[in-house]
């Protein structure tokens, strides 16, 4: 009995290592021939992904366009700079001749001459001297009319103001700048526009008056 019980007991461990190798087979298998599970995309995700990397592109592509155009708008500042920084000691050498020359002036001439200073003095001090280095004015501009007998040291004392200014430190070493110059060359600057300015009307009047 013992050993029919013993032999049961044998072919049913038998028996249980064969099923077991069998569902070891089946799931190595399984493994082996069944395809894996794909991978689900969230086409929303791809979406931003994309729209992510030419947005990436065209700030790149903007930034390149902003640096040249900041490059060409300091060259065409610069360049106009050099422009009127010539311009006005011209304009200030025709002035001086008129005031040397022993004949009536040519209030015309004047008139003309003036408008130019003034102009090209606003350019500078709008190219040269940022918002926040500009002297600040007291005071409203001083509305002066000068007579015949008073435009001659009018123009003398314009000539002399736009010699102070051409000869500033800060036109010819800009490197070594400092406040005190920079405040210097606005103030010049201020005091040409305003002379200038009424240089000009008053010869207005008087070209008419003549």
């Amino acid at each position: 009995m013992w050993s029919q019980l013993g032999r049961f007991a044998a072919q049913a461990i038998c028996g249980l290592a064969a099923i077991a190798t069998l569902l070891m087979q089946g799931a190595a298998l399984a493994q082996q021939t069944l395809p894996s599970a794909p991978v689900v995309k969230d086409p929303k995700s791809q979406t931003r992904e994309r729209q992510d990397r030419e947005a990436t592109l065209r700030s790149a592509e903007v930034g390149a366009a902003l640096d040249k155009a900041k490059d060409r708008r300091m060259q065409i500042d610069i360049e106009q700079i050099k422009q009127d920084y010539k311009r006005i000691q011209i304009l200030r050498n025709e002035m001086a001749h008129i005031v040397l020359a022993n004949k009536p002036f040519d209030y015309k001439a004047i008139s003309e001459r003036a408008e130019a200073v003034g102009k090209s003095a606003d350019r500078l001090k709008t190219h040269l001297l940022p918002k926040a280095a500009e002297p600040k004015q007291t005071s409203q501009k001083t509305q002066v009319e000068f007579n015949s007998g008073e435009m001659k040291s009018a123009l003398v004392r314009l000539c002399k103001l736009i010699d102070h200014f051409v000869e500033n430190p800060m036109l010819k070493n800009p490197d070594l700048t400092n406040a005190q110059q920079a405040q210097q060359a606005g103030n010049d600057l201020l005091s040409i526009i305003e002379l200038s300015g009424n240089v000009r009307k008053s010869a207005e009047k008087l070209k008419v008056s003549r």
